[in-house]
């Protein structure tokens, strides 16, 4: 099955959108005859375009001219807007001068409703609305192509993962390594060990790692060993927890990743328990994203990579730089 679907609205939106424009003009037209002799009135007060053109001309240009404007600014729009499906998320791009995205999880309690028209009927094209019950969760796919083959497409790729995790390595193995670029340990994700409380600065260094694995080639992350590589477990977060289970634990880290990465980048992390020596770990499988991905903290947004065995942030002026060495396809349609 194909990693991702990207879908277009159907040029029977052009067409609409060109038949528009055409009256515009006509209505626009009208009222200029409507304003007689005040045409030229304004016409003769440029006195330089006045010398330069006739009136007639000038007139021609200026209709014309913002005629072809407009329609061109309206195939530029149809053009740049799409819908990518991909496991687990859907994305809407549009924009012609200012790029604009926005991503939302596919989930499989979503709710999908497929709205066709007599002649988007005839024609096999229509909208479908996604909502997955929660505030700014839902997108439009307005006015697209076969809407019935999209429906299956996403309702096939609703609650997947990415498949690019590989095996599910053995954490037995993992904590006889020493931490490297793809591999981190962490004592905890909430609680801190030293104050006996819940911590967020403890939450966001474990985002933190995430978000550098995201933004380097990917790693894994193993909470309940702590940095000399001894087993501690997860009971301690646990006991923090409404659910004190792994349930509870995965609902709370799920939680802190919409917030602080962003719920489109959710698919590309996969999480597993294992037990260990009676005890249990957590494993935070990281693949890489296809685009930069920011933490946001406090309204402000940070930019982490992995440097060896260490999570490193990136100034601003330096973020751009190695965006365009990390993603350059991604550099160069931008």
């Amino acid at each position: 099955m194909a990693t991702q679907t990207t879908v277009k609205r159907s040029p029977i939106v052009l067409i609409r959108t060109l038949v528009l424009i055409e009256a515009a003009a006509f209505v626009a037209y009208l009222a200029a005859v409507q304003l007689g002799n005040y045409k030229y009135e304004i016409y003769t007060r440029f006195q330089l375009l006045s010398q330069i053109l006739s009136y007639q001309t000038a007139k021609f240009l200026l209709l014309s001219g913002a005629q072809l404007a407009i329609t061109v600014y309206a195939f530029l729009q149809w053009y740049y807007e799409s819908y990518v499906i991909s496991p687990g998320t859907i994305s809407h791009r549009w924009g012609v001068f200012f790029k604009k995205e926005k991503t939302i999880p596919l989930q499989k309690s979503m709710t999908l409703t497929l709205s066709s028209g007599p002649l988007g009927k005839r024609l096999n094209y229509g909208s479908i609305y996604i909502d997955n019950g929660a505030p700014h969760n839902s997108i439009a796919l307005g006015d697209i192509q076969h809407p019935l083959e999209q429906r299956k497409i996403i309702e096939r790729f609703a609650g997947q993962q990415s498949h690019h995790f590989g095996e599910e390595p053995d954490v037995s193995k993992l904590i006889i390594q020493e931490e490297h670029e793809h591999l981190e340990f962490k004592s905890t994700m909430r609680f801190d060990q030293r104050q006996k409380e819940t911590s967020r600065e403890m939450e966001k260094a474990v985002m933190k790692t995430v978000s550098a694995f995201l933004n380097s080639k990917g790693g894994i992350l193993v909470i309940g060993v702590n940095d000399n590589q001894e087993i501690i477990g997860l009971r301690d977060d646990y006991e923090t927890l409404p659910r004190k289970d792994s349930d509870g634990f995965e609902n709370h880290f799920t939680q802190l990743f919409n917030k602080m990465i962003g719920p489109e980048f959710r698919h590309l992390v996969r999480i597993k328990f294992q037990g260990i020596n009676d005890l249990e770990v957590c494993l935070v499988q990281v693949t890489t994203s296809s685009r930069p991905v920011y933490l946001k903290v406090d309204s402000n947004e940070h930019f982490y990579v992995r440097t060896g065995n260490v999570t490193t942030p990136l100034k601003l002026s330096e973020v751009e730089a190695y965006s365009r060495s990390r993603w350059p396809r991604r550099a160069a349609v931008s």
